[in-house]
């Protein structure tokens, strides 16, 4: 039989759901501007009923609160951070690039190459006219100076770029291990609350915002498993939960461990014009240690970073790759390996080797100290040599001779400097620049140096590069000598770079060594002959030197790709932008709050607060006169 004050005992239980119902919907309004909050909810059910021993059987006592939730869809996160990871990645690559397109915009400029390049033809014009007249001769240098300035200062601007790029790399990496941080603080205060039967909504909200802030920087996996007391059939549930982020498939942060990473600067280059210092990201290890290599050129991974990165180091996926042919140790020049390009061999033009770096042969890293090259047959360049390969020793941490104990194993298995990374980047429009400073060069001076100067001496190499000595590159190759194959030190073409290329020092010193004609005009005192010139006019036109066509056009051709680049990723990101908004729109008509609807509640459950104490009102007038007035 009920108790004669059940009905007072079921008033208050309706009294303390809907005072619970109000101060959930106000602290809802409350946080209706809070970025990252999620809607709250009591939840309810129906408490427990008693036997009245009655024909009707069983009577309610009232409602029960079960606890307060939040109004969120975890498969709209999960969606939400997989654009938003790839939205920052084509993000982060058409800002660089478009950094890099600003350089070469300055065509239009009166600094830019269209600019410097007319002036070039109107000067060489004039040099045709008076061959011999001084002033135009010293009128053609400066302009052909200034062009190799801006090329200079071009490959100068694309290497700060990479250095920017670099540092915002280390700013992105401790941004991810502060965020790792804060997300493992709030495991432990989540876990205490929870495992107490207390809420932690808002500090769920907080976690949640931290790791979609994270998923711009890297994409993220998040699995939360509740935390049970016991095992088996005995186990029963604590009341947390084990919150697990995951970035590229390795564990960043759970209840027990928050992992770090860490960026270490490469001791070697993989390509020839890279900055010094490019930071790999690793796993820290113990004692601030550097530990496994975080992989961002997997396919599994995307984010700003791994587009900061492809951006810096991309080289069209076109590394310098081939088949190990011979490893052999203890030689005159200590460990060295041989890699075969195959027949079609490379173009010294678009050579991109450090003279120091890192190869790979079959997976296995090794330090190198030097190369050469050597042509087969047909003219190519297809055997590769690398010389002193090194390793890092363990236990002291030194460089030692490599040994190659697998060797049988290794041989015909692929050898090559960097990754494959499927993007233009930087290192891609710097041998561009090579390519087309090597390219011109070596055409220019083959007319140059079939001539004589003013004084009947034998030309120079016009256009030549300066060693780390400040000295002209020697690239003629005296008569009766054969020419040399590229190396690490030789001074071929090789050595030529957009970032040292220049006009010979002796002929910016002196317009006699200029070379306008041919050594049989000179000698006949025919110092109006102009033979050279007009044949460095017509190769000024010319359409086989570069496959895109003229010099004017390889660099038209350049400024073009990047054009393309830049809407390719522009348009990708637009996609991912759009997918973005769409799905985030999914995911606040679930957690976020609406004014208008907490409104419309509040209404709701002031009413049923009100009739909750009239029920008690009336409740008590009942027992005022059952106790107070009967009898």
């Amino acid at each position: 039989m009920p108790s004669t004050f059940l009905g007072l005992n079921t008033g208050l239980s309706g009294l303390n759901y809907y005072q619970g119902t109000l101060n959930t919907t106000a602290h809802n309004i409350s946080n209706a501007d809070t970025k990252g909050y999620s809607r709250q909810q009591v939840l309810s059910r129906a408490a427990e009923a008693i036997r009245v021993n009655n024909s009707y059987g069983m009577m309610g006592t009232g409602v029960e609160s079960t606890g307060i939730t939040q109004l969120r869809n975890v498969y709209y996160d999960t969606k939400f951070r997989s654009s938003n990871a790839k939205l920052h990645e084509y993000s982060g690559i058409r800002e660089q690039l478009s950094q890099l397109e600003s350089y070469m915009n300055e065509a239009k400029s009166e600094t830019g190459y269209t600019q410097l390049l007319q002036r070039f033809d109107g000067a060489l014009q004039d040099l045709s006219s008076s061959p011999s007249n001084a002033t135009y001769r010293t009128q053609f240098i400066q302009c052909a100076n200034n062009f190799t300035d801006f090329i200079n200062e071009l490959a100068t601007n694309y290497q700060n770029t990479q250095r920017d790029i670099n540092s915002e790399i280390a700013i992105h990496v401790d941004t991810i291990n502060s965020i790792a941080s804060q997300i493992y603080t709030l495991n432990q205060q989540i876990m205490n609350i929870e495992s107490r039967s207390g809420n932690a909504g808002d500090l769920r909200d907080q976690r949640e915002l931290l790791v979609d802030q994270l998923s711009e920087l890297v994409n993220v996996d998040v699995v939360e498993t509740p935390i049970m007391f016991g095992t088996g059939a005995n186990a029963v549930a604590s009341g947390a939960t084990r919150y697990e982020v995951r970035i590229g498939n390795s564990l960043l942060v759970d209840e027990m461990e928050c992992r770090q990473l860490k960026v270490a600067a490469r001791e070697a280059k993989i390509n020839q014009n890279d900055i010094d210092g490019l930071y790999d990201v690793y796993w820290q290890g113990l004692d601030d240690t550097v530990g496994d290599k975080f992989n961002f050129n997997s396919g599994n991974v995307s984010g700003l970073i791994k587009g900061l990165l492809e951006a810096r180091d991309g080289n069209n996926d076109n590394p310098f790759s081939g088949t190990i042919m011979e490893m052999e140790e203890d030689t005159a020049n200590g460990s060295i390996v041989k890699i075969n390009l195959g027949p079609a061999g490379a173009d010294i033009d678009k050579l991109n080797l450090p003279k120091e770096g890192i190869i790979t042969l079959n997976c296995k890293e090794y330090y190198y100290e030097g190369w050469e090259a050597s042509y087969d047959s047909n003219g190519n360049l297809n055997d590769f040599v690398f010389k002193n390969l090194t390793v890092t020793d363990k236990n002291t941490g030194k460089r030692i001779p490599a040994v190659f104990d697998n060797k049988a194993q290794d041989l015909g298995k692929e050898g090559a400097l960097g990754d494959s990374i499927d993007c233009k980047g930087i290192p891609y429009y710097m041998q561009e620049l090579n390519e087309f400073v090597r390219t011109f060069s070596k055409y220019m001076n083959d007319i140059y140096t079939a001539g004589a100067d003013a004084n009947g001496e034998a030309g120079l190499d016009f256009y030549t590069g300066t060693d780390i000595n400040g000295a002209d590159y020697e690239l003629k190759v005296p008569e009766g000598q054969e020419k040399p194959a590229p190396s690490s030190v030789s001074s071929t073409y090789y050595q030529l770079t957009a970032l040292n290329w220049g006009v010979n020092q002796a002929i910016m010193h002196d317009q006699n060594k200029l070379v306008v004609s041919y050594k049989s005009d000179i000698d006949q005192g025919n110092l109006d002959a102009k033979d050279i010139v007009l044949k460095v006019m017509a190769g000024m036109k010319n359409q086989n030197m570069y496959a895109q066509g003229t010099p004017a056009q390889f660099l038209q051709s350049i400024t073009t790709s990047l054009g393309v680049d830049i809407m390719k990723y522009k348009s990708f990101a637009n996609n991912m932008d759009e997918v973005s908004n769409i799905i985030n729109n999914q995911r606040l008509s679930v957690s976020s709050v609406d004014t208008n609807e907490e409104a419309a509640n509040l209404i709701v459950y002031q009413n049923g607060y009100n009739l909750a104490c009239k029920i008690i009102s009336v409740m008590n007038e009942i027992y005022d006169k059952l106790i107070n007035q009967t009898g």
